[in-house]
């Protein structure tokens, strides 16, 4: 049997005393495209927390690519994630789109060394992937919604990421912008045979998904199967 990517079994977890997961069984696949879908305050964001090691669960057992998370292990293997989160926007440092991009090898290259030449072929080649080699010395600040989620999906391509976790990646675009970027997310799927999972309000989004878990009450229940 293969190990899923992703597996949790009746965890507990949330924010101070307040358990917003509680209960929670599910279990991802390798190569699965996951949705997350549920009312605000559902939990799913919190969920992507717990398998980022953001957040301890309180009572269950989750492991992500076969690690605890927040152990000491799994902090070896982080780099094998890629995180998208709600707000990707530039902020405030003055750098490129592909410093920015190379942000997600340092993860990987270790942060107490320089880029080599091979690490910058990574992160241009994970910019062409993304579709934003052209705008590889704008400045973060000048892009749009579009442009940064796809430079977060680059930083993650650069870390040569196993599995991606998007948090409502398309809820700061128009309907020409989510398109492209659910045909990018499939694209990069099935070239680097990623795992996916996504948290979203998107029902077109969320029709792109093999499987997608309700999150309501804490808990979650699996509507389809993956392929």
């Amino acid at each position: 049997m293969t190990e899923s990517v992703i597996e949790a079994r009746n965890i507990f977890a949330g924010y101070g005393n307040a358990d917003v997961l509680r209960d929670l069984s599910l279990s991802v696949g390798p190569g699965c495209f996951a949705g997350l879908r549920g009312p605000n305050g559902a939990g799913k964001s919190t969920f992507l927390k717990l398998c980022l090691g953001m957040i301890p669960s309180r009572a269950g057992l989750i492991t992500v690519l076969g690690e605890k998370p927040g152990s000491a292990a799994f902090r070896q293997i982080l780099f094998r994630i890629g995180y998208v989160p709600q707000n990707t926007a530039g902020g405030s440092l003055p750098v490129t789109v592909r410093e920015a991009a190379a942000m997600g090898r340092y993860g990987k290259a270790g942060f107490l060394r320089p880029l080599s030449r091979r690490d910058w072929e990574l992160v241009d080649a994970a910019l062409e992937a993304a579709g934003i080699g052209e705008l590889s010395g704008c400045r973060v600040q000048e892009l749009s919604g579009g442009q940064c989620q796809r430079t977060a999906i680059a930083r993650s391509l650069a870390m040569e990421a196993e599995l991606l976790l998007l948090d409502e990646p398309t809820a700061s675009l128009d309907a020409g912008g989510r398109a492209e970027l659910l045909r990018l997310i499939g694209r990069l799927r099935k070239e680097r045979r990623l795992t996916v999972v996504m948290a979203s309000h998107d029902t077109e989004a969320l029709s792109e998904c093999e499987i997608i878990y309700r999150f309501e009450g804490g808990k979650a229940s699996g509507e389809l199967s993956c392929a």
